[in-house]
């Protein structure tokens, strides 16, 4: 992560040095703008809330929405019930045209995964994501063989090697390594070299979109199709900024400006302090 910094910042210092986006340092841009999905962390899952929220997205012209189940192992049969009848209202509420993924933060096991997935593959899941712990690559392995559901992960695998360990087992479907912590702006390019070969897509994490957002707009859409966009933190993640990040109709337009295009709005700002270190 240390070092993703240091390889982002000096991405951005090189932008602004040559006064153009980091995109076109990459090569790109392949687009006009990055097509984003819903990461709906944070939303209820109570069935009217849910639905309503789900369709709200739709018509505000998300054609993805990912959501984030509730229960685990530990809740049995009763907790895997809910977690299916969640896939359940949101295929219904949004019909068959909104691709609908799933986000169980690394907190299910394979055997808890597959009795999921037999149940769940008639309402076509775009993803299950972060079924477990990244270290268990075999799980992963696992369980692409027994679903047809395509598997994803990548928000804690840290490099390009790491990536190759899961791609040449066959672990994975899609890739979800971040910017900020895989080693920057650069090892994610070569993520996307490395995916490329394995016709797999490259869908950052999106916990911050700035250096996702030029990867993915230097990049084929064949590669990068996706950027993620969390509804909820979105809101005040960029209040410090003068030209944030603006959604429109799902998608946010590539920045003209320099660099990644960071600016602070000292009118938001009402102290600073210099810290010096012994």
């Amino acid at each position: 992560m240390a070092i993703s910094a240091v390889d982002n910042t000096l991405w951005d210092l090189r932008g602004r040095y040559y006064k153009t986006p980091v995109y076109r340092l990459l090569g790109g841009p392949s687009r006009s703008s990055v097509e984003c999905y819903a990461s709906c962390l944070g939303f209820s899952l109570e069935p009217d809330k849910l639905q309503q929220r789900a369709k709200q997205f739709q018509q505000e012209g998300f054609r993805h929405q990912k959501w984030f189940l509730a229960y685990g192992p530990g809740d049995g049969y009763a907790g895997l019930k809910k977690n299916v009848e969640t896939v359940r209202l949101l295929r219904e509420a949004v019909g068959d045209e909104t691709e609908l993924m799933f986000d169980v933060y690394s907190g299910w096991d394979l055997t808890y995964t597959l009795e999921w997935a037999k149940q769940v593959e008639r309402y076509r899941p775009r993803w299950i994501e972060e079924m477990t712990q990244a270290e268990k690559i075999g799980s992963f392995v696992e369980l692409r063989r027994g679903t047809t559901i395509p598997v994803a992960s990548g928000e804690h695998i840290q490099g390009r090697w790491e990536v190759y360990d899961y791609l040449k087992e066959g672990a994975l479907s899609v890739i979800q390594c971040d910017p900020e912590w895989c080693g920057g702006t650069s090892e994610l390019v070569k993520i996307c070299s490395l995916a490329s070969i394995f016709d797999l897509p490259v869908i950052p994490h999106g916990h911050s979109l700035h250096a996702a957002l030029h990867v993915i707009g230097s990049q084929s859409p064949a590669v990068c199709p996706l950027a993620e966009y969390l509804a909820i933190k979105m809101r005040s993640y960029y209040h410090f900024e003068k030209n944030p990040l603006v959604l429109k109709g799902a998608h946010i337009a590539l920045p003209d400006a320099p660099g990644y295009g960071i600016e602070t709005d000292d009118a938001k700002i009402e102290s600073k302090t210099l810290t010096t270190w012994a």
